[in-house]
Order: C-alpha cells, then sequence, then structure tokens
C-alpha cells in the first residue's frame, strides 16, 4: 500500500492500460467495499455499480463508451449508477448500526420518520442532484483506493446514457453516472497542473 499522499499527490488518469493484466472480482469487491466509506448524504450511500469484466461485457459496453482504448484494454469498466431509491436501504443501512450498537432502536425509528417526511418532500431531480454529488464523492474514493493498490483509472463522463441503460437493461430508478476504467497502466497518465489554493481562496 502507498502512503497516503503519495496517492493523492501522484494518481494520473490514465487511458492505456496493459490489457494482459487481470484483476480479480475478489479483490475488486474489496475495493468497491473500501471506497464505500466515502460520505453521503444521511448515509444513504446511494451508488450502485455493474463490473464489466468479461470480453462480452466489454464487447456490449463498446456501443455506448466513447472512449474506446479505456474499454478495450482495461481490466474492468465499472458501470456507477445512482439509486433514486436509496431511501429503501433505510433499514439494511441502520438495522446493522443498531445491531452493532451505534444508535439505539428509538433513535433509528425517530431517524426514519424525519428521512422519510424529508425525502418524499423531495422533486426527482433535486433527488439525481443528491446522488450526481455523492456518487461523485465515491468515484474519488474508489479511484485514490484502486491507485493505493497499485491500480489505475480514468473517471468518464463521455458515454451514451441511454444507451446504457438499454443495453444492461438497468431499472428506471438507476441513473447512469459515469464509467470508470480500471486496471495497470501501459503507459503513464499525462502530468497535470494545478492551481494555487492561495489564488483562489478567501478568507473571512
Amino acid at each position: 500500500m502507498k502512503d497516503f499522499f503519495e496517492v493523492i499527490k501522484n494518481r494520473r488518469s490514465v487511458k492505456y492500460y496493459d490489457n494482459s493484466v487481470k484483476i480479480s472480482r475478489e479483490e475488486i469487491l474489496e475495493m468497491l467495499d473500501d471506497a464505500n466509506s466515502a460520505p453521503s448524504f444521511c448515509n444513504f450511500q446511494p451508488w450502485r455499480y455493474i463490473v464489466v469484466d468479461t470480453p462480452e461485457g466489454k464487447e456490449k459496453l463498446s456501443a455506448a463508451n466513447y472512449n474506446k482504448t479505456q474499454n478495450d484494454t482495461s481490466a474492468a469498466m465499472i458501470i456507477l449508477l445512482g439509486d433514486l431509491n436509496y431511501f429503501d436501504k433505510f433499514h439494511d443501512i441502520y438495522g446493522t448500526a443498531v445491531d452493532k450498537g451505534y444508535m439505539s432502536p428509538e433513535i433509528k425509528e425517530e431517524f426514519r420518520g424525519n428521512m422519510e417526511y424529508l425525502v418524499n418532500s423531495l422533486d426527482k431531480e433535486t433527488k439525481k442532484e443528491i446522488v450526481y454529488y455523492d456518487c461523485g464523492l465515491w468515484s474519488m474514493q474508489f479511484s485514490n483506493v484502486a491507485h493505493a493498490r497499485g491500480y489505475d483509472t480514468n473517471i468518464l463522463g463521455g458515454f451514451n446514457k441511454k444507451k446504457v441503460v438499454e443495453l444492461f437493461d438497468i431499472n428506471e430508478d438507476l441513473v447512469p453516472i459515469m464509467l470508470i476504467a480500471l486496471g495497470k497502466k501501459e503507459r503513464d497518465g499525462r502530468p497535470t497542473t494545478r492551481m494555487s489554493a492561495k489564488d483562489l481562496v478567501s478568507f473571512e
């Protein structure tokens, strides 16, 4: 594992992967679990994902993915989805919190009532904004987790979302957010520059 600051300073968006490198599904699941520690609105964790790691799956995704090199050479492409019905997982998430002694059943039920009222008051566009925000946090977490393990990623917005929904028969309550290429780099990602905080900040 790499040092935290080495990870965040040296991570690059990689386009070309060594297509001979495969990543086991067990290790991919470990990385997904690590990324699940990302924060989210009321801890509802609205991210869902399809891991495309077979030749057949890659060929199917290629019809909707504008990033052919990443699609064809990566060990896996992850389709990141946002669940608009994230409140449906309330009892799974907070029931576990009760089981672990993190909160009492009474607090859980009080919280459920308050959050159900809030969530039901939100329109679809606001719910979309929430899942986009949360999935953005998750995707960065996943990329850093992958880099810490010696792998590389590229977070991609260039794909046909409607086509992905059709090809993978995705439920209408799941919104395609982005694709993430995962693998071992064949070529280094291009170095980039970042603006200095002192040029962007104001203090009051």
